[in-house]
C-alpha cells in the first residue's frame, strides 16, 4: 500500500516537472470554443441544422397520412364489419394488415434515415471544424484550445468561439466572396486617316 502511494506521488512529482518545463521552454497559450454559442453565430451551422429538421418534419408528416389513412379503414371495419361480406370482411383484414406493415417499416426508413443523415452531418462537421480551429490555433500559436464544456471557469478574453465561426461559414460554408470578374477596357478608338498631301 505504502509502495502505491509513493509511486504516485512519484508519478505526480514527475508530471509536475514536465508541465513546469514545457511551460518555461515556449510561451502557453491557450483558448475555448462555446459550441452552443457557436450555434447562434454560424450561419452555416444553423442551415444544417434548418435542414436537418426539415427532413424530420418531411418523414413525420409521411409517417402521419400513413397512421391516418390506417387508421380510417379501422374505423370503417368497426362500423361496417358485422354487415360486410365473408369476402369483403377478409379483404378488409388483409388491406389493414397491410397498410399497418407498410406503416412500421416507414417508421423504421425514417428512423434509419434521419439517423444516418445526422451522423453524416456530425461526421462532416467535426472534420470541417476540427480544420478550422487547427488553423486558427496555428495562426495564433496557441498550445492548446479547449471545448469550453470541459472548463469549469476561464477568462473571457480566452473565447474565440466569434473568430471560429467567421472562419468556419467563410471557408466551410461556401461563402467566399467570388472574385469580382476583370474590368475589360474599352477598345482604343481606330485612328483617324489622315488627309491626303495637297
Amino acid at each position: 500500500m505504502k509502495r502505491n502511494v509513493l509511486i504516485a506521488v512519484w508519478a505526480i512529482a514527475c508530471a509536475a516537472f514536465v508541465f513546469s518545463g514545457v511551460c518555461s521552454a515556449q510561451d502557453f497559450k491557450v483558448a475555448f470554443v462555446d459550441f452552443q454559442k457557436f450555434v447562434t453565430k454560424s450561419h452555416k451551422a444553423q442551415e444544417q441544422q434548418k435542414k436537418l429538421v426539415e427532413m424530420v418534419n418531411v418523414k413525420r408528416t409521411a409517417l402521419e397520412n400513413k397512421k391516418k389513412e390506417l387508421d380510417r379503414l379501422q374505423e370503417e371495419f368497426q362500423k361496417q364489419g358485422p354487415m360486410l361480406k365473408e369476402d369483403t370482411r377478409t379483404g378488409k383484414i388483409k388491406e389493414m394488415g397491410i397498410k399497418e406493415m407498410e406503416l412500421k417499416l416507414a417508421e423504421k426508413e425514417a428512423e434509419n434515415a434521419v439517423r444516418n443523415e445526422q451522423r453524416e452531418a456530425e461526421e462532416i462537421f467535426r472534420r470541417d471544424i476540427s480544420k478550422v480551429i487547427s488553423t486558427i490555433r496555428t495562426e495564433k500559436k496557441l498550445t492548446l484550445v479547449f471545448n469550453s464544456a470541459a472548463l469549469l471557469a476561464a477568462d473571457d478574453t480566452l473565447d474565440i468561439t466569434d473568430e471560429v465561426a467567421q472562419r468556419y461559414d467563410a471557408e466551410v460554408g461556401g461563402a467566399k466572396a467570388a472574385a469580382p470578374a476583370p474590368v475589360k477596357k474599352p477598345a482604343p478608338a481606330p485612328a483617324k486617316p489622315k488627309a491626303p498631301a495637297k
